[in-house]
Order: structure tokens, then sequence, then C-alpha cells
């Protein structure tokens, strides 16, 4: 029997596509680097220590930061969860009042455990013919913080699994209305704010914490993330909460990873952009021609708390089929050797990236 080493070989060899994550979707002529094993090490001299940058790691950080436009960023090697237990631990304290969207990923139900949190919830608005969770209103958002003055924190994702983003501008400002810290979970967001055709990052539109997931939809390495800290005097204790949540030992093939991604952006995400936004634009123009199958689309923007949508998202709805999300998913994988990142009972969910 094959060792798991063996079966990756052997699956990378074969004609399945990704239309899952990790965003550099095992592109060899796109990106590759050196055999692993030549350039894996720990914290010896000349390399930094993730846990207290100084030097060229302390750089890394400075760049993300410049290119995103934060105040501060904090490379992940633990991804986004590793980013949302440390943004959670560090903007509380023991016992602290939480507004919590009940979309939220469940290293959030995770930190208010850990944090003994008292978590109040709030709801994305949905839809009978959507069948995904919608957006956020803000007025939502204001009507919890004055039946909660004593909320120190706001949880919310945005965008979505399936691509849905909410008023980010105006959450970020009746949040610091009432004295409250945002903390955004765009771990499916990586890539905004570098073309017109994508939302913008809720790191420019007034978060206080952002955590990102480069491998999402990005060419990065599962697990590898961003930390981004506009709300300066939370940064020691981030540092230190993510020295507990990531390991002591962080591995340099991912940050390696995460330094070749942010290259690649800085020195040609203009022109990647342009062309990938293109792709997806003409794939939406080449599906308005189908009868029974239907697609997630812009066309939500404005309705159920939807602000805006993220193209990138291929959502494919089979409510008018006699098929459902998992049957489809078995038909693209098994036929057309197309491996989509999730099947749900009314839709299946593929990722696209640069």
């Amino acid at each position: 029997m094959d060792g798991l080493y063996d079966k990756l070989v052997k699956y990378s060899k074969e004609d399945y596509y990704p239309m899952h994550m990790p965003g550099h979707k095992r592109n060899t002529s796109f990106l590759s680097m050196e055999n692993p094993y030549a350039i894996d090490i720990t914290e010896i001299s000349g390399f930094d220590n993730l846990h207290q940058p100084e030097d060229i790691l302390r750089l890394l950080s400075e760049r993300i930061s410049k290119l995103y436009h934060s105040k501060k960023a904090f490379p992940l090697v633990n991804g986004s969860t590793a980013g949302i237990l440390a943004g959670i631990s560090a903007a509380t304290n023991r016992g602290d009042r939480v507004l919590v969207a009940r979309n939220c990923h469940k290293a959030v139900y995770h930190a208010i455990s850990m944090m003994q949190l008292k978590p109040v919830y709030i709801y994305p608005r949905t839809a009978e013919q959507i069948p995904v969770n919608c957006g956020i209103p803000p007025e939502i958002i204001e009507e919890a913080l004055i039946k909660n003055p004593d909320v120190k924190l706001i949880v919310i994702t945005s965008p979505t699994y399936e691509g849905v983003v909410s008023d980010i501008q105006r959450i970020a400002g009746t949040a610091h209305k009432y004295g409250a810290v945002l903390l955004v979970d765009e771990a499916h967001g990586a890539h905004f704010g570098f073309h017109e055709g994508f939302p913008k990052s809720a790191i420019t539109l007034g978060a206080d914490i952002v955590i990102q997931s480069l491998h999402k939809t990005l060419p990065a390495f599962t697990q590898t993330a961003v930390l981004h800290s506009n709300l300066p005097r939370l940064n020691h204790r981030i540092q230190k909460y993510l020295s507990v949540y990531q390991s002591s030992s962080p591995s340099y093939l991912l940050m390696a990873g995460i330094d070749r991604c942010i290259r690649l952006l800085e020195e040609q995400a203009k022109s990647l952009f342009d062309t990938y936004y293109a792709r997806l634009e003409h794939f939406y123009q080449s599906m308005e021609q189908l009868r029974s199958l239907k697609l997630l689309t812009g066309n939500i923007i404005g309705k159920y708390g939807v602000y805006d949508w993220d193209p990138s998202k291929i959502t494919v709805l089979t409510s008018d089929t006699p098929l459902n999300g998992h049957q489809l998913g078995e038909i693209l994988r098994e036929k057309y050797h197309i491996v989509m990142e999730m099947e749900s009972r009314d839709y299946v969910l593929g990722i696209t990236s640069i």
C-alpha cells in the first residue's frame, strides 16, 4: 500500500483540476522552489525568529504591511485559525462580552471557550431562493450594541465562503461609536484590494484586526496566513498570543512561501489581476446561457444585507435541477476530473485564484 507521500506524487501526475485551495493550484510552472529538504532550517543565526522578529522576518512583516496598507502585519504559519485565536485573545480579557456573527469559523468559538467570553450572537440575513448565508447589516450590529453596551469586541466573517461581503466601513464606524474593537475574519479575501473588480479589503475600511489566509486565494502553501493590526495598542498582546497559538518551531518553508507570494504581488500584481479578472468576466458571461444550473452572481448586491460580492468564488446552485450539490460534485470529479472546494445540499463551490 502506498504511503501518503507516494499517493501525493501519484496524484500530482494525474489530470484532476483543483477548484479548491490552496491558491497555487499545484501549478509548478508558475511557482517552483528548491528541494524542500535543502532549505528546511530552524532559528539559526542570520535567519531571525518569527516570535521575536528583528531582521529578515521583520522586513517581511513590513513588506506585507506596506502591500496591504495595514499598520502592522504578522505572518502566520498556523493558518488564519491562529490569527483568529490570537486576535480575539489580544482584544479581550477573560469574561468579556463579545458580539459574534453566528456564521463565524470554529476558531472563534474555541477562543470564546478558552477566554471564557460571553457571546451575544447576531445572524446573517438569509433568502429563500439563495441557499447561503448573506450579509450582516450595520443596523443589526447597532441594535445589539445598544442592548449590550459592555461589548468589547465584534467578530464577523467577510467575505463568507461563498464570497458575500458585508458593509465593513459602516460596521467599523458603528463599532467605534460604541467603543468596541472590530475583528474581521477575511480569510477568504487575501486577494481583495488588488483590482477594482474585487471588493476592498476590511484593512482599508476601518477594521481594527483583519485575518487573511494567503493560501486560500493566492499562490502560497497551506497554513500560510497574515494577521493585520490597525490598533497599535494591541500589538504586544497579539505577538504574545501568537507565540501561544503557533508552533515554537515555525516552518521556514512556509515562511519562504509567504515571502515568494508577497514578492510576486509586489512585482506582478497589476498584470496578474488584470488577466485574472478578465478571465472571470469571460466565464460569467459564457455561463449566462445556462438553463437549469444557476450561478451566484453580483445580482445579490444590495439585497439581504449583501454590500459586495467576490467573483472569485464560483457557486453553482442546483435548486432547479434533479441533482443535489453532492451529486453534481461527484459528476464533476468522476467524469470531468474537476475537484470542487465544497459540496453542499443545494450547491457546489469552486475557488479560483491568479
